[in-house]
């Protein structure tokens, strides 16, 4: 035993071959013995628990290694490595405080890693089962609703968002934005529009609110709602910071223009986009909307002659 513990390095093959040793030793010193009946019976009894006690040392061997090869192989890249080193330990260990945190690990390689999002979503659900109470309860609830998301089942994604509820108000909007985007996917714009109110309702203008008025104007102009769109592009022209929001809110500025035929307001603030590299895209919207407001004026002409 001592032998063993000080090679503690020793692999499998190595350790199965100490075992044999000793217990080869341990057999000759029974048949020295075995002239005694006494001493036979006295000896066999010490065979049997040395030999029960050294399996189980031997057993007890593997557990920590185990988590350290795991931890190893995820350091030095091997995720898949680390996934299988995971794997083994929670097949031997499937609960305690260890088996919950080699579990968040291992659903975490599944998500981040290798992108399986099956495993990840079965390993996070269990270990939301085992502990709802745990201090990274909330992180592994939001990534199953993000993996779910992956997966396409955005209502069991919204469902396990809803199960949120951080005391930060700006986190509880980053939420609720995840939420309006997942009925957004849905094409379920009605609800989509009610939880992207509630991103922009709570709050100054900052880039979540930004996020939520973009969709929210995309929505209406996808319902052909030109009026309501445009007084949202409106308000991220003038608000927002980030040139390339500026310039996709003008031109969504000169859609709803056209949207509403005032089609000399969308050439307009089509060309008040300055953007060298634009120009070429302008001059073609331009030609086109100087084409509709001749159609346009050509059949109110036809309609008021009748």
């Amino acid at each position: 035993l001592t032998v063993m513990r000080r090679r503690g390095d020793a692999g499998p093959n190595q350790a199965g071959t100490q075992l044999i040793r000793v217990v080869q030793s341990l057999n000759s010193y029974a048949a020295h013995l075995a002239a005694s009946p006494r001493r036979r019976i006295a000896a066999s009894g010490l065979l049997i628990l040395i030999i029960t006690l050294m399996l189980a040392v031997a057993c007890g061997r593997g557990k920590e290694p185990t988590i350290d090869r795991a931890a190893s192989a995820w350091d030095s890249g091997d995720y898949k490595l680390a996934a299988d080193e995971y794997e083994k330990f929670l097949r031997q260990h499937a609960e305690g405080p260890q088996s919950l945190d080699a579990r968040f690990k291992l659903a975490n390689i599944y998500y981040f890693n290798l992108r399986r999002f099956e495993q990840a979503r079965g390993h996070y659900a269990e270990f939301l089962s085992q502990d709802p109470a745990h201090q990274n309860a909330a992180i592994a609830r939001e990534r199953l609703a993000e993996v779910l998301g992956e997966m396409g089942h955005s209502y069991e994604a919204i469902n396990e968002y809803e199960h949120l509820n951080p005391h930060d108000a700006s986190e509880r909007r980053r939420i609720r934005l995840r939420i309006a985007d997942l009925y957004f996917d849905q094409k379920n714009y009605s609800q989509a529009l009610t939880e992207y109110d509630k991103v922009i309702g709570v709050a100054e203008y900052d880039e979540l609110s930004e996020q939520a008025y973009m969709r929210e104007a995309s929505i209406y102009n996808a319902r052909n709602q030109y009026s309501q769109s445009l007084t949202v592009y409106q308000k991220l022209a003038a608000e927002s910071s980030d040139p390339k929001v500026q310039q996709r809110a003008k031109y969504g500025i000169a859609d709803c223009y056209a949207g509403l035929t005032q089609f000399d307001e969308a050439i307009k603030t089509l060309r008040a986009i300055k953007d060298d590299g634009e120009q070429a895209h302008i001059a073609h919207r331009v030609a086109e909307l100087e084409t509709q407001k001749r159609e346009a004026a050509q059949a109110k002409s036809e309609i008021q002659n009748k």
